[in-house]
């Protein structure tokens, strides 16, 4: 079964490809390596190619000359056994890093090819004289010759459309009469091996066992691997989108390298810090492993922005110029600095303004709620059915000090809704409150939340209808209003009137990155006279986060200086390195003193890492919150929103900018491991994940207290120790901060924990199977436990079996 199961993992396209691993430390010994490799790999692949394809010429030969099996075996052993062994080394070539194929899953598909023909064929002349070594012959020799031809010409550059055809198209007649053939010659061997091997005979008829479910796994898998191939090869194919919109920079070699361009970001901002600044751009500049060794360089940043306000401002703005210098923006073939593209195309925008309102009145009694059923310490998934009810009122302030208790939150995240929750009848009523959602449909957005309170919500998102549909109905369903751009010449007023807002779904909207200076033009002059309330909340996957955030910025900086009374809203996340409380740094400590013996042992096995606060020169401390698997991408752009949320706070702006707890999104949860870490996170400290019902409702409440309370942190005029300190206020870092373990380590023991508790029976069964296969091999029987067992099964169940297992060893003359 692992054998079928690994044959079809490496089928995927390119497994066969070099990667492109520098271990050199000069770029001429690298191009030298990557070249030496590349020949190797060329060679190889030839080489076993003309071996399978001799094996495959004999074989359809004796076919045709009536050969007998012991005769071709005799007349091409010595190519057959070669080429199969030689296929050691591709376990050696996974395993340096030579090709992207996992170790495991090559081992297991060559260790099954070993295992028949020096554990079966080779030893027994009763296996060499079966007619399926025909079978395994032909099967094996036509699927190689395809599969290093397929690798061969992979390596040289484009693999002809009829080899990649076979490649994975042949499997589906070549996979069953290779997995026949490898049963018989088994089978046809097994009399050999009953006298000269007992063990091994017990051995082999065990493994045989496995081929019954894994070889259905084995093709079904490989025709998963066929659709997606012929997808990758049908997309390929297809002329490349032109490029348009915000986008990453050309790099020496013509390409567009996410690497360079990070660090060279990086850097100008740590250079901003004066002479250590100098130091530690330096390192940035000079990091082979950015990928692998970012995190350190972006906890060096964030130490030194720590040293004082002066520091950390000086490195925001630099960071800033950095960044919108080095992104480019493409329009018409004609490739700009982002900056420049702002100040070329910012002055005029082609939208009309148009706007829904919504059909609901406004609540008659306004109340501050969250949306939570769980309790802390416990699974969240317990209470998925309870994630929408609504605590209000002492139930709700109850549950506030039960999560400062528990170290999910901090005193003032508390402090801060309960003090919303004094005003609410006054500081709920949004209707004379303007926000822009860069991002409205986004689902860690505040739209729901804001418009349930009567809010006027600026929209930006895609020109797609589907988007604006949802949109659409959301803002019917409220006693909200939002506006948004169409396209000039729309009658919108028209179709609203006519109910007809499917139509006006299909104009509405702008591409953000494609359309940045436009967007910007008329978010500048919408709905003038009013305060905005300007908030990011797009996020795409990996290089195109750092391109829409880009967007975002400037179309944020350009408001604020055409409009100085203009608020900034964003989300943090809790995976970042942020200014800790001393509460909570001390609770942190307290935690890993009295962490349980389980958790010491992941510990001393290297799986977990104490939460080691870091002080800065300036006496704050942050925590390392980074999770290195998100990537330099995520966390810089991140950085940036950091960035702009200091500047603009320094140059008077208010800054709402609060630290979202872990949220068990769809997005997040679908990935089944990281739903199985979610799970089990909240065994350690303080953590506690939750669903997203409770952030949205929770981030929407702290929003509203940085805007109405002029004591909040938002407010420019509120002096901080530290302009990072805005967002160590009113965080709610879900116990990333109290947690004794860093955030970055405590995924794989709560995945495992959770696995451990789930499958529980099947893990302590496979152990028994195992340990009975164990002494069954050795010994020719079951253990006692499992023949009472079986004895104890009513006759008319296990007769079934027992009669099928019967027909077919005597019908083999086993």
């Amino acid at each position: 079964a692992a054998a079928a199961a690994a044959a079809a993992a490496a089928a995927a396209l390119g497994s066969a490809q070099p990667r492109r691993v520098c271990t050199a430390a000069h770029p001429l010994h690298a191009s030298r390596t990557v070249f030496a490799m590349k020949a190797y790999l060329l060679f190889y692949n030839l080489v076993c190619a003309i071996g399978w394809a001799h094996c495959v010429a004999k074989g359809v030969a004796g076919l045709r000359d009536g050969v007998a099996p012991a005769d071709l075996y005799e007349d091409i052993r010595d190519v057959l056994v070669l080429v199969q062994t030689l296929m050691l080394m591709e376990i050696l070539h996974s395993l340096v890093g030579m090709v992207r194929s996992p170790v495991v899953t090559v081992f297991i598909q060559v260790m099954s090819r070993i295992f028949i023909i020096w554990g079966q064929t080779d030893p027994s002349t009763d296996a060499q004289a079966h007619w399926s070594l025909y079978l395994i012959v032909l099967s094996w020799g036509v699927t190689e010759v395809v599969r290093y031809l397929f690798y061969f010409f992979s390596l040289i550059g484009d693999v002809p459309y009829p080899l990649f055809w076979l490649r994975y198209s042949l499997f589906m007649a070549l996979y069953p009469t290779g997995i026949s053939g490898e049963i018989l010659q088994t089978l046809a061997a097994s009399t050999y091996w009953q006298t000269a091997n007992p063990v091994w005979h017990r051995m082999s008829l065990v493994t045989l066992i496995m081929y019954v479910p894994g070889s259905p796994g084995m093709i079904g898998n490989m025709w998963k691997n066929r659709c997606k191939a012929f997808k990758k090869r049908s997309e390929a194919g297809k002329p490349a989108r032109p490029l348009a919109g915000v986008v990453w920079p050309l790099d020496k070699k013509g390409g567009r390298s996410t690497t360079n361009t990070s660090k060279s970001i990086i850097a100008a901002a740590n250079a901003g810090g004066g002479a250590e600044g100098q130091a530690l751009a330096t390192k940035v500049e000079k990091e082979r492993k950015w990928r692998f060794g970012y995190v350190k360089h972006m906890l060096n940043h964030v130490k030194l922005c720590l040293s004082s306000e002066e520091t950390a401002l000086s490195m925001a703005r630099a960071g800033l110029a950095k960044a919108q210098n080095t992104f480019m923006f493409v329009r018409d073939g004609e490739e700009m600095t982002l900056a420049e593209a702002m100040q070329r195309f910012g002055s005029a925008h082609p939208y009309e303004t148009a706007e829904i309102k919504g059909k609901k009145a406004m609540p008659s009694k306004l109340e501050v709620y969250l949306n939570y059923g769980a309790k802390v310490g416990e699974p969240y998934a317990k209470f998925k059915d309870a994630r929408a009810n609504k605590l209000t009122g002492l139930a709700l302030r109850e549950q506030l000090d039960a999560w400062v208790e528990h170290g999910c939150i901090e005193a003032d995240v508390a402090d801060a809704i309960k003090l919303v929750q004094q005003h609410q009848g006054e500081w709920l009523d949004l209707r004379n409150h303007y926000f822009v959602l860069l991002g409205a449909s986004s689902a860690m957005g505040p739209l729901y939340y804001l418009l349930s309170l009567g809010a006027n919500i600026i929209c930006v998102d895609l020109d797609r209808d589907f988007i604006w549909n949802k949109l659409f109905a959301a803002v019917e369903d409220s006693p909200g209003r939002i506006i948004f751009p169409v396209a000039k010449g729309t009658d919108w007023q028209g179709m609203v009137a006519k109910g007809d807002l499917g139509e006006l779904a299909k104009v509405s909207g702008s591409n953000l990155m494609t359309a940045t200076p436009e967007i910007s033009a008329w978010l500048n002059t919408v709905c003038p006279g009013k305060q905005l309330v300007a908030g990011a909340y797009v996020y795409l996957m990996g290089a195109l986060f750092p391109q829409i955030t880009m967007a975002c910025d400037v179309v944020i900086e350009s408001l604020c200086k055409a409009r100085p009374d203009t608020a900034i809203a964003s989300l943090c996340t809790p995976t970042d390195a942020h200014v800790a409380t001393p509460e909570a740094v001390e609770a942190a400590t307290a935690n890993y003193k009295k962490a349980p013996l389980w958790q010491k042992l992941f510990e001393a096995c290297g799986l977990l890492k104490r939460n080691k606060h870091i002080e800065a020169a300036g006496g704050l401390k942050f925590v390392n919150g980074i999770v290195p698997d998100q990537g330099p991408n995520y966390i810089m752009s991140k950085r940036i929103q950091h960035w702009r949320a200091m500047v603009a706070r320094a140059e008077g702006h208010v800054v709402s900018s609060n630290v979202a707890p872990s949220t068990a999104t769809a997005s997040v949860t679908q990935n089944k491991s990281f739903a199985a870490a979610y799970s089990r996170m909240h065994l350690f400290g303080a953590m506690e994940v939750v669903y997203q019902e409770l952030s949205l409702s929770a981030m929407g409440v702290l929003l509203i207290h940085d805007l109405r309370n002029p004591k909040s942190a938002a407010n420019p005029k509120v002096k901080l120790a530290h302009p990072l300190c805005l967002v160590q206020a009113t965080a709610w870092h879900g116990g990333v901060n109290q947690c004794p373990y860093t955030i970055s380590t405590i995924g794989i023991p709560s995945a495992a924990i959770y696995y451990f508790s789930k499958f529980f029976p099947n893990i302590v069964g496979g152990i028994l199977g195992m340990l009975a296969t164990a002494q069954y091999v050795k010994h020719g029987v079951l253990p006692v436990p499992v023949v009472k067992l079986l004895e104890a099964l009513p006759e008319d169940a296990t007769a079934p079996i027992t009669d099928a297992v019967a027909s077919v060893a005597e019908a083999l003359q086993l």
